[in-house]
């Protein structure tokens, strides 16, 4: 390159600006790199890793996750959601590898998070489930450090960002899964007396309650709800109220079962 030999001149600067445009290029590709290595990373849950468990939850590989044991924190009595998906609970079945081929929506990128359906132990997985992309997840671990089964699995995909009211997509374990059924899996903190359930569609008026036959139910017991799914592929709320031992109601329990397709939480 030709410099100008007057100091003041632009030409005299061509370099200085170079450099400063190569260190520029330089880091806006290491800024790149860091995006996309965040982009991979598993969304961890906020939770307390357990001492003295193997393996305590924690970031892992192949594919990227967080999985392991964590500590419970318990507040007050409350009704979850521990479950939500296309067939009957306890119907998952693995490859000869041993691996669950997961999917979620077409239209939407999930967080998933696979946990026992029990109460204890406390172990819990969560990776992405990008839209319409399968992933491919060996349960051998996870079944080999808790002793559990299959059966014994919940799964449950959030649509991110995450709302005031979860919206969930019902997971897919195999192929040809009806669209006509959602199946929610509820598990109480507390003795249950009662609970009831409505379904609706945002920005109208809820439905009638309607009682869910099977309580009462023991601290921790699941019970399984199956839910028709609109005809048109799109998503519904859902309310779920229980009351405990003594008829006193606990918080109540929303969410937003995603339909085939939505493309927004």
């Amino acid at each position: 390159m030709r410099i100008a030999r007057d100091p003041g001149s632009a030409e005299m600067l061509l370099p200085s600006t170079g450099l400063l445009l190569r260190r520029g290029l330089a880091a806006a590709a290491g800024l790149c790199l860091l995006t996309a290595a965040q982009a991979q990373a598993p969304a961890c849950a906020r939770l307390q890793p357990a001492q003295g468990r193997q393996p305590a939850y924690a970031p892992a590989s192949d594919p990227p996750r967080c999985e392991g044991f964590f500590e419970r924190n318990v507040s007050q009595p409350f009704l979850e959601l521990v479950s939500l998906t296309r067939a009957p609970p306890g119907s998952l079945a693995a490859d000869a590898q041993g691996r669950l081929a997961l999917r979620g929506l077409a239209g939407l990128d999930l967080q998933l998070t696979i946990q026992p359906l029990r109460s204890t132990p406390l172990y819990r997985v969560d990776a992405a489930l990008p839209r319409g992309a399968t992933l491919h997840w060996n349960a051998g671990p996870m079944l080999a450090s808790t002793r559990l089964s299959l059966r014994d699995l919940g799964l449950l995909a959030r649509a991110e960002p995450a709302g005031e009211v979860p919206a969930l997509a019902p997971v897919g374990a195999s192929e040809g899964e009806a669209e006509q059924t959602a199946y929610a899996v509820l598990r109480p903190s507390v003795a249950i007396s009662a609970i009831a359930w409505r379904a609706y569609r945002l920005g109208q008026a809820p439905g009638a309650w309607q009682e869910l036959a099977g309580p009462p139910l023991f601290a921790w017991e699941r019970i399984a709800l199956p839910m028709p799914r609109p005809a048109d592929g799109r998503g519904q709320r859902i309310d779920v109220r229980a009351l405990d031992a003594q008829g006193q109601p606990l918080p109540l329990l929303q969410f937003i079962v995603l339909g085939p397709q939505d493309d927004k939480p």
